[in-house]
């Protein structure tokens, strides 16, 4: 039997840190206060304010990340990457797993001990239950673990303690898969049935609700406004335990504003933010209380283009990508806090292609292209972006006026956070989608793969993934069909690398401009933060302190 060692060895995050007055640019480890070093304050509030907000607490539907930060609180999933590591996991709900030789059966044990929120014992039984729950639903991040698990009957649970995945087949990257904090988190499934409404598994009703305690995580989710804010509490039944150092209460508030939330960090008013510009970034690394940590991720920022109206062929798509101001917007906006993308993977994702074309600005191909297209000029197109992202704001204005030289115009409508992603991930039809939808990406394990196929497979339009802009190419599913399926390192690489290439240059489904650096500013006083480069924008709530 095989333990559970590393699968591969991957790249981590470059790191650069201020502190204080250091300025831009040095690269420094994040300050570390040594245990012991300085009186940890009990309990108390952390208060973490958001540019969105949370609007769906079921995890096995939800797949936006401002949801995965409250999702984090009350749910756990079996195993979970072990600090900065992409690569090396520690025990959650599974104090030990294993598998067999050729990585086709994965056995965990469940801890002693774990119970749900509302009292419930999380037996082996709970959690096969949960997964079945999952795969039956179908929704949002369900390829995470459908891509390993075609029938929930092939999840077992042989005695209380023990639950068995039997994949059919070779499956060495399943750990990583399993530790994901999209999807797999185990969920009280039989509770969830009490609010079932037309088979959904109580879905509706977890979206909104949590109170009633579904999951095994260390913070109950006690108030929950949408569109506005989140509070968590301790939960004293916790598995892990209490050492009275920890946060009593988990407090989300939604700030869309920038320099409305600068303010709040700069005062004290609240402990951790961020998604600043780079402007307030450069601004706060002067301030000796308060510590910023960049870390370059997995994450692909882009333009999603809707595969219809004007935007149904490659070639209006091609032009779009030749309008874009890529040097103005890296140069500009982000001002030394990102890099331009090499196309939809990033560069420390397991099967990144650093041939992958890339476009460069060209407003004269972009008219040639829009004319072969059949797009006349003066045809207008619609881009709907999030109210609190001053950085996209400014790049989509920049896009706006190139399009204006080459005699298309683009309307700009802004709204809330929460409208995006229900725009995004709803089902309206190709035809009344915006032509032009901002996003970004990163994968939920480290797999090109999987970082891809909910994007851009002609299976994850809508709620099914987050197809957003309905793109489908036959050629992109054959060649992801081939990735999943791999039987080596190779075969694997060189289909990876096709399907890039056919979404960069000869049929595009977005335009992939930018991987950002993720920044965070947090108060001096707080201890035990870890940015991992998948689970970007989430907090092991467990883990933080306050000190001094």
């Amino acid at each position: 039997m095989a333990t559970s060692e590393p699968i591969s060895t991957l790249p981590r995050s470059r790191r650069a840190v201020l502190k204080g007055a250091a300025g831009l640019g040095l690269a420094a480890p994040l300050a570390r206060l040594p245990r012991g070093a300085a009186a940890r304050q009990a309990g108390g509030t952390l208060t973490i304010a958001m540019n969105g907000a949370p609007t769906n607490l079921d995890p096995h539907s939800s797949y936006d990340y401002r949801s995965a930060l409250a999702i984090r609180g009350p749910y756990e999933t079996l195993i979970a990457l072990d600090g900065s590591a992409t690569d090396r996991y520690v025990g959650a709900v599974a104090e030990s797993w294993s598998t067999n030789e050729d990585g086709s059966v994965w056995t965990f044990k469940i801890r002693p001990g774990v119970v749900f929120q509302n009292g419930d014992p999380c037996d082996a039984e709970a959690v096969r239950l949960s997964f079945e729950r999952f795969l039956t639903l179908g929704l949002g991040p369900v390829d995470v673990v459908a891509r390993f698990v075609d029938d929930p009957a092939r999840i077992t649970a042989p005695d209380a303690a023990t639950v068995v995945f039997d994949l059919g087949r070779p499956q060495p990257i399943f750990e990583a898969a399993i530790a994901s904090q999209y999807g797999p988190l185990i969920v009280n499934a039989a509770l969830a049935r009490e609010f079932e409404e037309e088979g959904d598994w109580g879905d509706l009703y977890m979206q909104t609700n949590a109170a009633e305690g579904f999951g095994t995580g260390a913070y109950r989710i006690t108030e929950f406004e949408p569109g506005r804010s989140c509070v968590m509490q301790r939960f004293e039944g916790y598995w892990g335990g209490w050492d009275g150092a920890e946060f009593d209460t988990i407090a989300l508030r939604v700030v869309e504003e920038n320099e409305t939330r600068r303010q709040l960090i700069e005062q004290g008013e609240v402990d951790i933010v961020d998604n600043l510009t780079p402007e307030a970034l450069a601004a706060l690394a002067a301030n000796p209380d308060l510590a910023l940590d960049r870390s370059y991720s997995t994450q692909v920022a882009y333009l999603m283009l809707t595969e219809a109206g004007p935007l149904a062929s490659p070639e209006a798509r091609r032009a779009m990508n030749f309008a874009f101001p890529y040097d103005e917007v890296i140069e500009g906006v982000y001002k030394g806090f990102a890099k331009r993308a090499v196309g939809p993977v990033a560069e420390l994702t397991r099967g990144f292609d650093p041939e992958t074309f890339r476009y460069a600005t060209d407003l004269d191909r972009a008219r040639e292209l829009f004319a072969a297209a059949g797009v006349a000029e003066g045809t207008e197109l619609t881009l709907m972006q999030e109210a609190g992202d001053e950085k996209l704001k400014t790049a989509t204005q920049l896009f706006q006026a190139n399009l204006a030289e080459v005699g298309i115009a683009l309307a700009i409508e802004t709204v809330d956070l929460g409208t995006i992603n229900a725009t995004i991930y709803g089902d309206a039809p190709a035809e009344e989608r915006p032509n032009v939808m901002p996003s970004f990406w990163w994968p939920d394990y480290n797999d090109a793969y999987n970082h891809l196929y909910p994007q851009v497979s002609c299976a994850s339009w809508g709620s099914k993934g987050s197809n957003g802009g309905y793109y489908c190419n036959e050629e992109v599913d054959a060649g992801l069909a081939a990735a999943r399926d791999a039987p080596d390192a190779a075969t694997y690489d060189a289909a990876l690398a096709e399907v890039q290439q056919i979404l960069s240059e000869s049929d595009p489904s977005a335009i992939y401009y930018v991987q950002p650096e993720w920044t965070t500013v947090l108060r001096r006083g707080i201890e035990g933060f870890v940015f991992n480069p998948i689970y970007i924008g989430t907090y092991d709530f467990y883990r933080l302190r306050r000190v001094g």
